[in-house]
């Protein structure tokens, strides 16, 4: 059974560095879709922001240009249906398979926004940190291009085996942590990264907006091993998933899987209802402990005049 097409060595590429590309995985249709859902969503949040409402998942910043959003959180409440669409897509599933195992569920579901200096940059840091005795994935969507030289992720492969001293890198090193590799995607292809790779992106130089949807997911196990939530919350996840694979075609779902998700016993409206009622934090990421003092670092130095 063909689930999508994953080269012989890619999940060994990803073990071994920490982060892999997959290259026009999400179909233009798709990829249409959310480009579209991600601008409502923005205009919404700055009407909101601009009227004085409360912003119950967006985050607004005031940068020195005036009001910009930054991310979007738990998007499928907002985007349910196309939700289950992207979950249920031949990447997705291929990616839920292969690189993170048996009972993978998806955890989050956010959009980031990322504008053209001056706007928040993205410090060195590294993911939820855990024991690593389960996967633990976070999957960008890119939906927008993200050109080498422009603000792309960078990263430290290898990094996410352990937690480093982010604080001492980032002040000996800037942007330039020896071993660093900068990750150029486009439009439609997915980056998918170990939580725990030491990872970060310099401002945005070109003008505009650039969005990525980020979902993280894991093996069921990994969630209840962690105790970062709860048990109904990680049950929850697992009905999501099998919501999933009621959408996605049947010869591309792993015959195994059938067995060991509700499929065809979960009410869609009413488990949208109950993830939304439930929520709980994610495990925080590992940043520096203080500012860090370096001519290049965060904001280049040709940028800060």
């Amino acid at each position: 059974m063909t689930i999508f097409e994953f080269a012989t060595g890619r999940k060994s590429e990803f073990e071994d560095k920490g982060y892999l590309l997959l290259e026009g995985a999400v179909t233009p249709a798709l990829l249409a879709q959310w480009q579209a859902i991600a601008a409502t969503l923005e205009q919404d949040a700055l009407r909101r922001f601009h009227a004085g409402e409360p912003l119950a998942h967006a985050c607004v910043v005031e940068d020195p240009v005036g009001p910009r959003l930054m991310r979007y959180d738990d998007v499928f409440t907002q985007a349910w249906e196309a939700s289950l669409d992207l979950l249920a897509c031949p990447a997705m599933l291929a990616i839920a398979h292969r690189l993170c195992g048996e009972q993978a569920v998806p955890m989050q579901m956010d959009i980031l926004y990322k504008y053209q200096h001056p706007h928040p940059v993205i410090n060195w840091h590294q993911g939820a940190q855990h024991t690593r005795r389960y996967p633990y994935l976070n999957i960008g969507v890119y939906l927008d291009d993200a050109p080498a030289g422009d603000g792309c992720l960078r990263y430290v492969p290898g990094t996410q085996h352990r937690l480093h001293d982010i604080q001492e890198l980032s002040a000996e090193h800037g942007w330039a942590i020896p071993g660093v590799v900068e990750q150029p995607a486009r439009a439609g292809d997915i980056l998918v990264q170990d939580m725990m790779i030491l990872h970060g992106s310099q401002p945005k130089r070109s003008p505009g907006c650039r969005r990525t949807l980020y979902i993280e997911m894991r093996p069921l196990e990994g969630i209840l091993d962690s105790g970062g939530q709860s048990r109904e919350w990680a049950e929850l996840r697992k009905q999501w998933m099998a919501l999933v694979l009621e959408r996605a075609d049947s010869a591309r779902v792993p015959e195994s899987w059938l067995e060991r998700y509700p499929v065809g016993q979960v009410d869609s409206a009413e488990l949208k209802a109950r993830l939304e009622a439930l929520w709980q934090p994610p495990l925080p990421a590992v940043w520096a402990t203080f500012p860090v003092e370096h001519p290049d670092y965060p904001v280049p130095a040709d940028l800060r005049a």
